[in-house]
């Protein structure tokens, strides 16, 4: 079983790293929640790398200037985490959620990471408009051990340094 993490604590760092590409390209955005420790239990790794799939594809898939919030939730065994953007939207949020399924310049793999971690927990992932106009991409994540099945590393670094961008 992978070691747990601090969902906020992931969260701030990975804001950390995309703010710069946020202010490069005039968007605004927002990170709420993520004041208190919130274990989960999966790897730091793992979760930052669905954290940069998600917003790698509000990147992608919105254009320049467009807002997003990143959220984190804490509730009674779970935790969620909610990215929300103004752009467009998904036009069809089910074929999304299905592996190797994208928009242009995608492999469409993100969101199947996203669901595959959830769901080791017992959790999932949800798509949906946002507050802000555009897509809310919801990850829930089970902290109360009702894990669907076994545990598995979902990723593998295959950079020296780790590095995905």
């Amino acid at each position: 079983m992978p070691a747990g993490c601090d969902a906020a604590l992931v969260l701030r760092e990975r804001l950390a790293f995309w703010s710069a590409l946020a202010e490069d390209q005039a968007r605004l955005w927002q990170l709420v929640g993520a004041d208190e420790p919130s274990p989960v239990p999966v790897a730091a790794a793992d979760l930052g790398a669905v954290v940069d799939a998600l917003l790698g594809n509000v990147f992608r898939h919105t254009p320049q200037g467009t807002a997003f919030r990143v959220t984190l939730h804490r509730g009674s065994g779970m935790v969620g985490v909610l990215v929300a953007d103004a752009g467009p939207g998904i036009p069809d949020p089910e074929r999304a959620l299905r592996r190797g399924n994208s928009g242009a310049g995608s492999t469409g793999l993100g969101l199947d990471i996203a669901r595959r971690l959830a769901e080791s927990t017992g959790g999932g992932v949800r798509i949906e408009p946002s507050a802000l106009g555009g897509t809310g991409v919801n990850l829930w994540l089970h902290t109360d051990g009702r894990a669907a099945g076994p545990r598995r590393r979902l990723l593998r670094r295959t950079r020296a340094h780790g590095s995905r961008h």
